[in-house]
């Protein structure tokens, strides 16, 4: 499966002003800069540098001057792999059933996962480990399975600190780790999990390993960088 990052972080980085940017001043006192792609009654979300960085809530003075009107507690930070940047791939939404193959139910679970519709995903994994002994295809199915897992633990650790998802997709992503030991994409999905929970400890030392084996020119790099650098800063403000 493809990689996704959604991080739940407080950014306190003071960043240079870009054209047509707004001015996001943190009751922290930090200064954001960045273009403003969607507001709602719940976050804003700007633009840095093609990451989207999704703002939960009250951590928001200001906009341009204006109070934010922010509600809740935390930030969302949105690192998307480019190949996930593109619309659902229509071809993948296929027909799944009890004769379908293991690579069959992965182009569905990759459909689903696109579409946002986790359980489902979650689902289709599940069923996928019991058709198959492949260690390496198994693996790529617990990958599958930590992504979703991560994504449909934000909303309920955002909203009651249950932290049972998150829980799940660690095991997955350990287990995958057994296998495939230098995967920046489950060192990543780790390191997303810690720092979303903000164990800034744990989330540096795992963005620091999706690093080691991640190619600098690939543009998931800098928002691994930013995260881990986030986490580092916020450790050093005690």
């Amino acid at each position: 499966m493809k990689a996704k990052r959604l991080l739940t972080l407080l950014l306190v980085l003071c960043l240079p002003m870009s054209i047509f940017a707004e001015t996001i001043v943190l009751k922290s006192g930090s200064i954001v800069e960045g273009k403003l792609i969607e507001k709602t009654d719940k976050y804003i979300k700007i633009d840095f540098q093609s990451v989207p960085l999704t703002y939960y809530l009250d951590e928001v003075e200001s906009i341009d001057g204006k109070p934010a009107n922010i509600l809740k507690k935390s930030m969302v930070v949105e690192i998307l792999n480019p190949g996930y940047a593109k619309p659902p791939d229509k071809e993948e939404d296929i027909e799944i059933n009890s004769e379908s193959t293991v690579r069959e139910i992965l182009t569905k679970t990759n459909y689903y996962y696109a579409t946002h519709n986790f359980d489902k995903a979650i689902e289709l994994g599940e069923m996928a480990l019991k058709k198959t002994s492949d260690r390496k295809l198994i693996a790529e199915i617990q990958y599958s399975l930590s992504s979703n897992y991560l994504e449909k633990g934000i909303e309920a650790y955002m909203n009651n600190k249950d932290d049972s998802f998150y829980k799940i997709s660690l095991q997955y992503s350990r287990k995958v780790l057994e296998v495939i030991p230098n995967s920046w994409q489950v060192f990543s999905n780790i390191g997303t999990v810690y720092f979303n929970m903000k164990d800034w400890k744990q989330a540096i030392y795992y963005f620091s390993e999706a690093e080691k084996y991640l190619n600098k020119n690939d543009p998931g790099y800098v928002a691994i960088e930013v995260s881990r650098k986030i986490a580092e800063d916020m450790i050093s403000r005690g």
